[in-house]
């Protein structure tokens, strides 16, 4: 169900030869018939803890949204939005977030932007799971685990789960280097190695 894409985010770029692989169209799963209840079942079955605990599902902008939304309403908890700047109602978090998306890497991107959610929105000392389709630089994981932070919610009480990872873009070691090196994470597919 996975669509990989040659020449894209532009013509030219051939990601098999800069990157190892090619971009793969993760969020095309959700366009196949029966792919985003599949997916959202593999979310739900493997995820290492017990649903019973988890107190919301927190998603990424933009692609996290899908199966984040799905999962959640799968497994009845709150879903809890992570936005670009100015998106959301105050009062917010925000947190200052480096580009991280795959075509950044090629044209030398690292512009700024700010995320925010919703202050207040999570119980304190209650257990989220960070949902994300992508795992790749880990900048977005990073960013999004700080505004938790922010809000209160530390490392003991988060879980990640993402469709699929990238480990040639070494995002765990850099969630590892800013200090989320405990956090449990899972991924559905593993493009690469691990």
């Amino acid at each position: 169900m996975v669509r990989q894409i040659p020449d894209y985010p532009r013509q030219g770029i051939e990601f098999c030869h800069v990157l190892g692989i090619e971009f793969c169209h993760v969020l095309g799963i959700s366009q196949k018939p029966g792919g985003l209840a599949l997916c959202t079942s593999l979310l739900k079955t493997h995820f290492a803890g017990d649903w019973a605990k988890v107190d919301a599902v927190v998603c990424c902008e933009a692609g996290g949204f899908v199966y984040a939304s799905a999962l959640a309403s799968w497994v009845n908890v709150p879903l809890v939005l992570t936005r670009d700047a100015g998106k959301l109602p105050p009062p917010t978090v925000s947190v200052i977030k480096l580009s991280s998306h795959i075509s950044s890497l090629e044209s030398n991107d690292s512009t700024e932007k700010r995320i925010e959610m919703e202050r207040d929105v999570l119980p304190r000392g209650g257990f989220v799971v960070v949902v994300d389709d992508v795992l790749s630089t880990g900048k977005t994981l990073c960013a999004v685990l700080q505004l938790l932070d922010k809000d209160g919610i530390g490392s003991d009480d988060v879980s990640i789960m993402t469709v699929a990872e990238f480990p040639v873009h070494r995002g765990r070691e850099l969630l590892r280097r800013r200090g989320f090196g405990r956090i449990n994470i899972q991924s559905l597919l593993v493009f690469g190695g691990a």
